[in-house]
């Protein structure tokens, strides 16, 4: 049991490429977003067993958001290439711009033996990309061109929420880890 948190965060980052190879490149929507939903499940999963086995690591601590960042921004990649009318480039940035930002500021956290403290709203945000993410397989899978030119404006409209409230928890990480981070810069300048 100790080796599973982290088999079950490094599956969802194998299954990764597998989801975009079969959206992309072989037309099996379906079958991509069977891999997504496995993937998904892997997240709710490796979290629970570590902490329940009290097998809880920097590594899988790291891995773990790391892997999620992997999943979703693979996926909203590959819908802006696919649809570029309703994950736009805007959506795309901030989401990928935060992204970035946090796991740049969580590895300067960890490399200085800081931990990131997260926040609540972090959880709403998992919610809102995993829905979103959702919501657009269904709509490929389901409704196909027809759904996803006429019913674009509310696809559009969830994929800009998702995008700010992602956003916005970059903010807020930083906010939040601003005392920390100071005090690392202030110990780099001294160092």
């Amino acid at each position: 049991m100790k080796y599973l948190p982290n088999t079950l965060t490094f599956i969802r980052i194998i299954l990764t490429p597998f989801c975009v190879y079969f959206l992309l490149f072989d037309s099996k929507p379906i079958l991509a977003f069977s891999l997504f939903i496995i993937a998904s499940i892997t997240d709710g999963f490796d979290g629970y067993y570590a902490r329940k086995f009290n097998v809880i690591s920097r590594f899988g601590a790291f891995l773990d958001p790391l892997a999620d960042k992997i999943m979703v921004v693979s996926m909203f990649l590959c819908f802006f290439y696919l649809y570029d009318n309703i994950v736009n480039i805007y959506v795309l940035s901030m989401i990928i711009f935060r992204d970035v930002f946090v796991t740049f500021i969580r590895m300067i956290m960890e490399y200085r033996n800081y931990t990131l403290v997260t926040s609540k709203i972090s959880k709403l945000k998992t919610v809102f990309q995993i829905v979103a993410i959702n919501v657009m397989f269904i709509a490929i899978i389901f409704g196909g061109e027809i759904f996803l030119n006429d019913q674009s404006l509310y696809l559009l409209i969830l994929m800009l929420i998702t995008a700010i409230i992602t956003f916005y928890t970059g903010i807020h990480y930083f906010v939040t880890n601003y005392k920390q981070l100071k005090l690392i810069c202030n110990f780099d300048v001294k160092g």
